[in-house]
Parts: structure tokens; C-alpha cells; sequence
């Protein structure tokens, strides 16, 4: 009985001791993870203290939405009462431009890049070109940088059918737009922009005829049913690296 009673406390004292070691590799491991979220943390902060003040902010739309020219821009509203049939008038010049003006703004003290992508375009002789990209100068504005795209009376029609059905708008203006200054120890900002709606409704009562979005006795203008923003919300990578690709990890949980 004594020799059981030892040998079975001995493997007890033995299951303790690997359990110890274990929690205290855990307790090593977490103190690590602390450490380095701190480390981050505070490049983190440092960059972001250095990164360059640039601002972006969009016009409102238009309303009413602009008519489409081969012609180039600018672009014109629809004459009052403008209405559409269908099926005849589904494609061909019968098109409708949403559009938003985008400026950026360099408050810093520090040349940057910016890049722009998707439906931006700047006019050029009349003429809608992509933006590609521009330096800004500190203190510098940019020229007017068109967030647009046109869209024929039958897209906007299935816009309006997936709005009726709670549904995600198909048809969509979408841009990118990139900061970044010649840092390589720095940071990246990017906004996305995106603006759709459904800015024409069937005529009541008339089967094939859509219109305008008109007035509405609460909700006001037509400019109601566009899905845009003013201030689009900055995403910023911080880089370790520019030049190797290695950026520093995002916070927990983003």
C-alpha cells in the first residue's frame, strides 16, 4: 500500500510539473504578444504623427442627373418632362451621367502622389480623360477630378427594380483614389468612392414609360434617390517597408 500511495503521488507531482511548464510557456507567449502589440502600436502612432495631411471631399451630385454626349463634357440636363419608353428607348444615346467633383487637398508639408482609379476621369479640351495620377504640392489643391459614369435609361430601370426588391444596386460609379509620399519607413491613404441610385421611376399608370425621379411632398428633390457620400472614409496601411512590401500588422480586429 505504501509503494502505491508514493508511486501514485509521484505521478500527480509529475502531471503538476509538465502542467506548470506549460502555463508558464502560455504566461511567456502572452507577455510576448503584449510586447510586440505595444511595439506596434507605437509605430503605429509614430507614423501616423508623420503621415501627410491630405483631405478629400466630394461635391453633391447633380440634380438632375446630367444627359450622356458623344461630344465629350460638359454634360447637360435632360430637358423638363424628359420622359422614356420602353422597349424602343432602352440603349443606344438615350444615357443618363451621375456624377460627383472630388478635390484633394494637401495641407503638409511634403509632396505626395495620389492615384486615381476606376470612373475618375478630369476634362481635357472637352474631352473626359482617365486621372492617372498627379503630383500635389504642400499647400497645393487639385484640379477638379470627376467621380462619373454614364449608364443607359435601362440599367437605371434595373437599378430602380433591385431598390423595389431590397436588393443591392447592380449598377454602380466607383473610383479608388491613393496617397502616399516617398517615405518608404511610411504610410499609404486610400478612399473608395462609390455612387449609384435609381434616379428614374415608371410613369403611374402608363405601362413602359419611366421618368425622372420627381418631387416628393417630404423627401424633397429627386436628388433622394442617389447613394452617395461627401466624406468618404480614409483606409490607411502603415509600411515597415515600402519598398519590400511589408507592411505593419492592422490592430486587432479590423
Amino acid at each position: 500500500m505504501s509503494n502505491t500511495f508514493w508511486t501514485g503521488l509521484g505521478a500527480i507531482g509529475g502531471t503538476l510539473a509538465f502542467f506548470g511548464v506549460v502555463w508558464q510557456a502560455y504566461l511567456t507567449q502572452r507577455a510576448l504578444k503584449v510586447s510586440q502589440l505595444m511595439t506596434a502600436d507605437a509605430i503605429r502612432s509614430r507614423l501616423d504623427s508623420q503621415a501627410p495631411d491630405v483631405t478629400l471631399e466630394l461635391s453633391t451630385p447633380p440634380w438632375e442627373p446630367l444627359a450622356w454626349t458623344n461630344m465629350g463634357m460638359p454634360c447637360n440636363t435632360w430637358p423638363a418632362g424628359k420622359t422614356w419608353h420602353f422597349p424602343a428607348e432602352q440603349e443606344g444615346s438615350n444615357r443618363l451621367v451621375l456624377q460627383q467633383i472630388l478635390v484633394l487637398k494637401n495641407l503638409s508639408d511634403r509632396r505626395v502622389q495620389a492615384r486615381f482609379d476606376g470612373d475618375l476621369v478630369v476634362v481635357s479640351e472637352n474631352r473626359p480623360t482617365a486621372a492617372g495620377v498627379l503630383l500635389l504640392e504642400p499647400g497645393a489643391t487639385s484640379p477638379d477630378v470627376y467621380l462619373q459614369r454614364d449608364f443607359t435609361i435601362k440599367e437605371l430601370s434595373e437599378n430602380f427594380e433591385a431598390r423595389q426588391a431590397d436588393q443591392e444596386l447592380p449598377h454602380q460609379v466607383r473610383g479608388t483614389v491613393t496617397v502616399e509620399d516617398d517615405r518608404d519607413n511610411g504610410s499609404t491613404d486610400r478612399w473608395d468612392l462609390v455612387l449609384t441610385g435609381c434616379p428614374i421611376e415608371p410613369v403611374p399608370d402608363r405601362e413602359g414609360l419611366w421618368r425622372l425621379a420627381p418631387w416628393h411632398i417630404t423627401e424633397g428633390s429627386g436628388l433622394r434617390t442617389l447613394d452617395y457620400s461627401l466624406l468618404p472614409p480614409r483606409q490607411r496601411i502603415h509600411w515597415i517597408s515600402r519598398a519590400r512590401r511589408v507592411q505593419l500588422p492592422a490592430p486587432a480586429g479590423e
